[in-house]
């Protein structure tokens, strides 16, 4: 039994960073989604924490979806610290920058956050995905929105537009951090 308890710690660690945090909670409650959408729209939609990061009051990484399918419709939610304020204006700027990537819709929203940038692309290795993307600096934090719509012909798709995605963007930036 000894032998096997180094074994179980390491199992048991990635499960506890995959715990959503009640900052992160605050920050982008479920209901921003309904608010900004329509109740019956945001029915089933279900927040995950990513578990590629694990989420405390500096750092979120979670996901919103209906039905729980990996390769479907999805939010993708991340909240990253930066240096500084200045530093998190810095990298929505960056962000903004013409890559050479195919996007469009490319605009900088006004009175979202410090800084704020709003894009559309599709996936590059998958033709059949499109991107929502709107990014802002709020206080000493990037915080990104990406909503991955999959043209699947599944019933979980709950955002139709980017500009769905700007409305909850709002609603977060107005909150602000918690």
């Amino acid at each position: 039994m000894r032998a096997l308890l180094p074994a179980l710690l390491l199992a048991a660690g990635p499960a506890a960073a995959a715990e959503p945090s009640a900052w992160c909670d605050a920050l982008f409650p479920v209901s921003d989604i309904a608010a900004a959408i329509g109740g019956a729209r945001a029915a089933g939609v279900e927040r995950r924490a990513s578990g590629v990061v694990a989420e405390d009051d500096r750092h979120c990484s979670r996901i919103y979806s209906q039905g729980g399918d990996r390769f479907s419709d999805e939010l993708v939610f991340m909240v990253s610290p930066a240096r500084d304020a200045a530093g998190a204006v810095a990298t929505i700027n960056a962000m903004a920058r013409e890559d050479g990537s195919r996007r469009f819709g490319l605009s900088r929203p006004e009175g979202l956050g410090s800084a704020a940038v709003h894009f559309r692309k599709p996936d590059p290795l998958a033709d059949h995905r499109m991107e929502f993307n709107v990014s802002f600096a709020l206080g000493d934090r990037v915080i990104e929105l990406r909503y991955f719509n999959v043209d699947d012909g599944k019933r979980n798709k709950f955002l139709q537009a980017s500009s769905e995605l700007e409305a909850i963007a709002r609603r977060i930036a107005e909150r602000g951090l918690p």
